[in-house]
């Protein structure tokens, strides 16, 4: 299904406005945590994953009805602050009209650009607020945590399958003749936090910019590959490892040139 292939361009839009948020966040204070070299800052990130990710699975098997009014929350905060840096306290007015859109119309045009607002502004926030290794470790984890709820729990395709029908925008979604082409936010949040903390602790531009690149050829080898077994696949190993891989590449061309 060639409609795969362009949840590319959410995965660069979500990168290319995150890098370009990263300045005015980090001028606005908008770290998440204060000292960005602490590589337990890592620790704190995944174990907020997990227990998200535990309290949103228990709410989809014991209370669905309350999924919806706790994402439509979170989602109006995300935006929220995703416009503050620009807008300031006027931030609610643009929040409150893409969360009416959303609600109201539940189109995927709408699902998508909210998905990218939401996945910029979480990239940008969390790659100004640690530093290239503390990110690399947290990478690693979750790459291996995405294989093992994929693979073998299978706790995270539940989790997708069932927000996909709810059609909230922590996916985006290209309309498709036999099926819809779908991928999570989290896939291009990743691997493209490394690219604005190399952008914003580095000091050479090809660390961000081959960094960004590996991270795009990883999501091609991992579409290449959904597109032939027709099955699900966790993305997370591919694509952080491809933007790891991209970042130590990037290094070892700036001390040479």
């Amino acid at each position: 299904m060639k409609e795969r292939y362009l949840l590319g361009i959410f995965y660069i839009m979500t990168g290319i406005i995150a890098l370009t948020m990263s300045t005015p966040f980090s001028e606005a204070g908008m770290q998440a945590f204060e000292d960005t070299s602490d590589i337990s800052n890592s620790l704190y990130y995944i174990l907020m994953i997990l227990g998200f990710t535990v309290v949103i699975l228990l709410i989809i098997k014991f209370r669905k009805s309350l999924i919806k009014p706790l994402f439509y929350l979170l989602l109006l905060i995300t935006y929220f602050y995703g416009f503050l840096p620009f807008i300031g306290i006027m931030s609610v007015i643009p929040s409150l009209i893409l969360l009416y859109l959303l609600i109201k119309t539940r189109h995927w045009a709408i699902i998508n650009l909210s998905a990218v607002i939401i996945g910029a502004t979480v990239t940008s926030i969390f790659g100004i607020s640690m530093e290239p290794i503390p990110v690399m470790i947290l990478l690693s984890v979750l790459a291996l945590y995405d294989y093992v709820a994929v693979y073998k729990t299978k706790h995270m395709i539940t989790l997708a399958d069932s927000i996909s029908e709810m059609r909230i925008p922590v996916v985006f979604i290209i309309p498709g003749k036999e099926r819809d082409a779908i991928m999570g936010v989290g896939d291009a949040v990743m691997p493209n936090i490394l690219v604005v903390s190399g952008f914003v602790f580095g000091n050479c531009f090809l660390i961000p910019l081959v960094t960004f690149v590996s991270g795009i050829a990883g999501l091609y080898l991992l579409l290449r590959m959904v597109e032939k077994s027709k099955e699900a696949h966790p993305g997370l190993p591919i694509l952080n490892f491809s933007a790891i891989g991209g970042y130590l590449l990037g290094l070892g061309f700036c001390q040479i040139f």
